[in-house]
């Protein structure tokens, strides 16, 4: 009965704010923590909902957010007190309420332009949360948006498996629990117990979670899903032209990581090829269209047989392989060392000795690939791979073509005494290495060497490369990332944004296409040190003059220190338990448990969940069981022995010891033991509400008439038998 009355008044309580009706606020609690805490259920419901949205922001259409944002405060108590009130108001929002669902449906199918896709229905099922709370109105309403909030959260892992997507999933798991708890004891004024009760269930959940994640097996997918819609986010575009690395260099956001097996390469062999750029309009380098395929496991075409040929044997036996992994960029170009070769079919390398991934890069990738650092690619050039990388335009920078047919002559039309040539130009001229370069003009080359002289990376390569080809010598830009810097903990490569580079490839006869960094005729430092010695040697004047500088330059430095903390958590997340695929499963469970079948990893994940229960039931109950007092724990062994008996002889739930002890004495089966019940009545008098209940437990008079009791108590069981 008792129940049936706290159920009742609980709906009736959630029901009068879910109907914008008033109702009293909690007036027990004290702090403010406190206040939080005693909050009706409706209102942590309507926390929980943010909680549980707001992740989604980063992927969901904006006019969905702004829907969602308008659902839950409408909700609100003053808002359903006010629509209440006012007519025209009650319209409008049944009218939400009716039509909401439908458009948003409509809005779906305008924005993704499809019924189905991964986006899609992420996008529904946070549509449908969000259509259900204009119908919250009693407490089964709220059971359903609770336990529909569960799946949003879930939804997150289907967009990104990172360390921040954890904790915000574990923040909004935790939210929606506590609504739970509120929701089953919205009559709790202060909101005692409500924090206890969520600790509980999470400490109880835990060693179920570890079970389960060490031996549940790693199956493979049974279907994949692609993202659609995003942006790309990677510092690499697939076209170059002065001024885009410059802005992206001041970013310390991690672009991929580099695990080695053996020996790392020197700081200044960390060049990681990502495009080719072969043709120049004036302004911006692009890649040629002209790239053909090849996988692993194929038969290898002519010009991967020409530059493999090229490698000693003795080499191509101890192929280095190492692993990247890289973060989400959009886009299918993979990075790797010169010159990668895949170690398996889940990569492409294309002529011009680049990756390939099959689809856009919309989750963390990992994969593996081999060096061959003595490779010579094309040694021998086709005329029409000629003609595309010598191709200028027809008209523009005249005084760089200028320049560079005299130093031609001058070189005796020497390719190698020519590049030198352009080496000695820049490093004893004024040419300087910056991040904040000037703007150039239409003629950006002749602007460049002629009148700026500072720029970054692209200027640099930019420039070279149409150097290089003014007089006929083929050469192309190629964009990607030098050097990095090792992780926090000694053992992976981190590669940042700030990394990103652009070098040129000149083609020599004989040896095929030669990595040449002009920036490092001026700036040696960026590619023997990398990037991040170069801004700390030069600090502020990194980025400019004058105050402005001085700031970038400090929001840098806390920036990068921040960005290296979590990226180092992040790591370690995604290589120890999101990258805990099947292989590290085998061999974990391999060698701590000596497991090897399928059949021993499901005997060993029953055996540790049923144990695991055993241990949280047991737990529950040694919580929950009944605590007596010292003096109390004979007489109630006492009353469990008569009850064998004579069950009427039993104490009573609603009888104190005492009259208890009196009743037996009165009784007539135990009418000859009334001077011993009287005794032991005594003794317990004294302990419970005499002067020894005011002493310590260990007390030594205490301790003395606490066990005369228990004599009493035995000698009266002994004498009734």
């Amino acid at each position: 009965m008792a129940n049936n009355v706290s159920e009742t008044t609980t709906d009736t309580h959630f029901a009068t704010l879910a109907m914008g009706l008033q109702a009293p606020m909690p007036i027990g609690a004290r702090s403010r923590w406190q206040r939080v805490l005693a909050l009706p259920a409706y209102h942590w419901l309507l926390i929980a909902e943010v909680i549980v949205i707001a992740p989604h922001a980063a992927h969901l259409p904006l006019w969905l957010i702004g829907f969602a944002l308008i659902s839950i405060a409408a909700q609100l108590p003053a808002i359903k007190r006010a629509v209440r009130r006012y007519g025209p108001l009650k319209r409008w929002y049944q009218g939400v309420q009716m039509f909401g669902f439908l458009l948003g449906l409509l809005g779906l199918w305008l924005t993704y332009q499809t019924a189905f896709g991964l986006d899609m229905g992420v996008a529904f099922l946070v549509l449908c949360l969000v259509s259900k709370l204009w119908e919250l109105y009693q407490r089964r309403d709220a059971y359903v948006v609770l336990n529909l909030s569960l799946f949003v959260v879930a939804a997150l892992f289907l967009m990104n498996q990172g360390l921040l997507t954890t904790i915000q999933a574990v923040a909004g798991v935790l939210t929606v629990l506590f609504a739970f708890i509120a929701l089953n004891d919205d009559g709790n004024a202060i909101g005692d117990g409500r924090l206890r009760s969520l600790g509980i269930l999470t400490l109880a959940a835990l060693p179920l979670l570890v079970v389960l994640f060490l031996f549940f097996p790693r199956l493979p997918p049974l279907w994949s899903v692609n993202l659609s819609g995003q942006q790309a986010k990677t510092g690499v575009s697939d076209s170059m032209s002065p001024g885009d690395f410059a802005n992206l260099s001041q970013s310390t956001e991690l672009a991929f990581r580099a695990e080695f097996t053996g020996e790392r390469p020197a700081q200044n062999q960390l060049y990681w090829r990502g495009l080719v750029f072969n043709d120049f309009d004036g302004v911006t380098w692009r890649p040629h269209p002209n790239d053909t395929m090849w996988r692993s496991g194929e038969s290898a075409p002519l010009w991967l047989q020409q530059a493999v040929g090229s490698v000693p044997e003795a080499e191509q036996r101890s192929l280095e392989q190492y692993r990247i992994i890289l973060e989400p960029t959009q886009q299918n170009w993979l990075f790797a060392l010169d010159y990668p070769l895949p170690s398996d079919g889940s990569a492409a390398l294309t002529s011009n000795f680049t990756l390939r991934n099959r689809e856009p890069v919309t989750q963390q990738r990992r994969y593996d690939v081999l060096r061959a650092q003595s490779m010579r690619i094309d040694t021998e050039l086709s005329e029409r791979d000629e003609r595309i990388n010598v191709t200028l335009p027809s008209s523009g920078n005249p005084q760089a073509h200028a320049l560079a047919k005299r130093l031609f002559a001058e070189a005796g039309s020497d390719p190698v005494r020519y590049v030198q040539a352009l080496e000695r130009i820049i490093y004893q001229g004024n040419f300087r290495y910056t991040l904040s370069p000037p703007p150039l003009g239409d003629n950006r080359i002749d602007d460049f060497l002629f009148n700026t002289q500072a720029g970054f990376c692209e200027h640099y390569a930019s420039s070279f490369a149409f150097m290089m080809r003014a007089v006929g010598i083929p050469a192309r830009v190629v964009a990607g990332y030098q050097g990095g810097r090792l992780s926090r903990g000694g053992g992976v490569w981190e590669v940042r944004q700030l990394d990103a580079h652009a070098w040129v490839e000149v083609w020599f006869a004989g040896q095929g296409w030669v990595r040449v960094d002009p920036t490092a005729f001026v700036a040696p430092e960026r590619v023997e040190s990398g990037m991040d010695a170069v801004t700390e040697s030069q600090g502020a004047a990194m980025f400019g003059d004058g105050a402005g500088a001085q700031i970038s330059y400090q929001q840098y430095q806390m920036l990068q220190a921040l960005r290296r903390f979590s990226d180092q958590a992040s790591y370690y997340w995604q290589k120890d338990i999101v990258g805990y695929d099947q292989d590290k499963q085998e061999n974990a469970l391999l060698k701590w448990f000596n497991i090897r079948s399928m059949t021993e990893q499901l005997l060993w994940l029953m055996g540790s969940v049923l144990i695991v229960a055993t241990l949280i039931v047991l737990s529950i109950w040694y919580r929950r069981r009944q605590k007596w007092h010292p003096a109390d724990r004979p007489l109630v062994q006492l009353s469990k022995q008569l009850a064998k008996q004579q069950p009427t002889l039993a104490r009573q739930d609603s009888e104190g010891q005492l009259a208890w002890l009196a009743r037996l004495a009165t009784s007539t089966e135990l009418q000859q033991h009334a001077e011993a019940l009287m005794t032991t009545a005594q003794h317990y008098r004294q302990l419970r509400y005499g002067r020894l209940s005011e002493k310590d437990i260990k007390d030594a008079d205490y301790q003395a008439a606490l066990k005369q009791l228990r004599v009493d108590v035995q000698a009266v069981y002994k004498q009734s038998i």
